[in-house]
């Protein structure tokens, strides 16, 4: 049997696999959600049918009605499961044909189990060819916190001009009490200034707290209310 040595471009390709963004993927206990896989070469170019395989970490698993999908210029593709094993931990399915730059990418669904907490990971959680691997990374757990912005213009007689979020409670001569409706995950930080071109004197924050925060203004040198702007800038929970 005549055989063929392999071209310099063979020698040199090797499969390049990822997991995409956002890594690891964060998702609550019992929840489902979904991971990308992203695929290529060095060089050349592979057809369609290599087999990639997913091995998920202890706690989470390919849910009973679980796709897998081929995203690629703003078509999808449901692809079939060659295989489901380990109590839906392991999974095979075939990719689609891979060059040296990304065409699309795939989408597996995974579902953590209700029980499961904290960082999940496997080093070989993504194989493709016969030695090709790379890491899954997964945290289980309350979502994590976002942005949370709150401003808005008072007068000197406490009556809110602009903004929501937040109510004007009375306090000690000169001091405005501003008290959040949606509290932050911890004291956020805070800007205020006097009202453009409406007032003169001095303004302080004082007594920050995740909930609420003081503005005391002044006159001279004396405690006065007078009118103001803010911003306050967090971390909050996410809206459920």
């Amino acid at each position: 049997m005549t055989t063929h040595p392999e071209s310099e471009e063979e020698k040199d390709m090797a499969f390049h696999i990822t997991q995409g963004s956002p890594n690891p993927l964060v998702l609550e206990p019992g929840a489902n959600a979904s991971f990308t896989i992203e695929v290529k070469v060095d060089a050349g170019s592979v057809g369609a049918g290599e087999t990639i395989r997913v091995k998920l970490p202890d706690g989470l698993v390919f849910p009973p009605t679980g796709q897998i999908s081929y995203i690629s210029g703003g078509s999808v593709e449901i692809l079939p499961v060659e295989s489901l094993e380990d109590g839906g931990r392991l999974v095979r399915f075939k990719a689609k044909a891979i060059g040296t730059v990304l065409d699309g990418f795939y989408s597996v669904n995974v579902q953590a189990l209700p029980t499961a907490t904290g960082d999940r990971t496997a080093p070989d959680g993504l194989t493709i060819g016969a030695t090709t691997t790379a890491q899954l990374s997964f945290r289980i757990g309350p979502p994590p916190p976002v942005e949370h912005k709150v401003h808005g213009t008072v007068d000197a007689n406490r009556n809110v001009l602009s903004g929501d979020g937040f109510i004007v409670r009375p306090g000690l001569e000169g001091v405005h009490r501003i008290v959040f409706t949606k509290p932050f995950a911890s004291p956020p930080t805070v800007l205020a200034t006097l009202r453009k071109g409406g007032e003169r004197g001095a303004v302080s924050v004082e007594t920050v707290t995740a909930s609420l925060f003081d503005v005391r203004t002044a006159t001279n040198g004396a405690w006065t209310p007078l009118g103001f702007s803010f911003i306050a800038i967090g971390l909050t929970a996410p809206n459920p």
